[in-house]
C-alpha cells in the first residue's frame, strides 16, 4: 500500500452507509458525476466505480482489507490508477473497455461473469461499448447499473439518451437481455 500525503488530499464528505454493508460515495466530478458504491460481500469488499480521492473516502477504503473494483462504464474510472496504487485492489472491466487501461493489470469478462455466489457481472452495451451491470444477489439484492438506467423525477429509473450515449439501440437491447438474466423478482433495488 502506497500512502497519499494526508495533507495533499481534500477532506471530502464521508461515504454514507445506506444499508448494512452498503455505502454510497458523493458524486465524482472527475467522472461526470459517477456515484460509487462500496459493498461488504461474502467474497470481501467490492468497490463499484471510482470515487473522488479524498481523506474521508480513503479512510473507509483503507480499513477494508484486500478487495476488488468493478468499473461499470468508461467514464467511471476517475483516479483509478492512483486508487489502485494505494489499495492494491484487483480491477474488473468488460473486455471492450480494457484497452483504455493499457498499463494496468485488469480482469476482463465477455457476456456474463460470476465473481462469487452472490455477485454477477453482465455486459450491457449502450451507454458505452463496454458498459456493465453488477448484480449483488445477497440479502440486499441490488443491481448497480452505472449509466444504463438513471433516476427520474417521479422516483423511477429509465434509460436516458444523452449526447454521450454510445448506441441507443444497443442500450435498449441490453435492457431486454438484462431482464432475461435476472429472476422474476430481481432486483430488489437499483443503484
Amino acid at each position: 500500500m502506497h500512502p497519499f500525503p494526508h495533507d495533499s488530499l481534500p477532506p471530502g464528505r464521508p461515504p454514507q452507509e445506506v444499508a448494512e454493508g452498503l455505502w454510497v460515495f458523493a458524486p465524482n466530478r472527475d467522472s461526470r458525476g459517477t456515484v460509487s458504491w462500496l459493498l461488504r460481500t461474502s467474497a470481501g469488499p467490492l468497490l463499484v466505480d471510482v470515487p473522488d480521492i479524498t481523506q474521508a473516502n480513503l479512510a473507509l477504503l483503507s480499513r477494508q482489507g484486500r478487495g476488488r473494483i468493478v468499473l461499470t462504464h468508461r467514464t467511471a474510472h476517475g483516479a483509478l490508477r492512483r486508487l489502485v496504487r494505494h489499495l492494491d485492489w484487483e480491477v474488473w472491466i468488460q473486455e471492450q473497455e480494457a484497452y483504455l487501461l493499457p498499463t494496468m493489470a485488469v480482469q476482463t469478462f465477455c457476456q456474463a461473469q460470476d465473481l462469487a455466489d452472490d455477485l454477477a457481472l453482465y455486459w450491457t452495451p449502450g451507454p458505452t461499448p463496454g458498459s456493465c451491470c453488477l448484480h449483488w444477489r445477497g440479502h440486499q439484492n441490488v443491481l448497480f447499473c452505472g449509466r444504463l438506467l438513471q433516476p427520474q423525477p417521479n422516483g423511477h429509473v429509465a434509460p436516458v439518451r444523452t449526447a454521450h450515449t454510445f448506441h441507443w439501440g444497443r442500450l435498449l437491447a441490453s435492457l431486454a437481455r438484462l431482464r432475461q438474466w435476472l429472476g422474476p423478482d430481481e432486483p430488489g433495488r437499483i443503484a
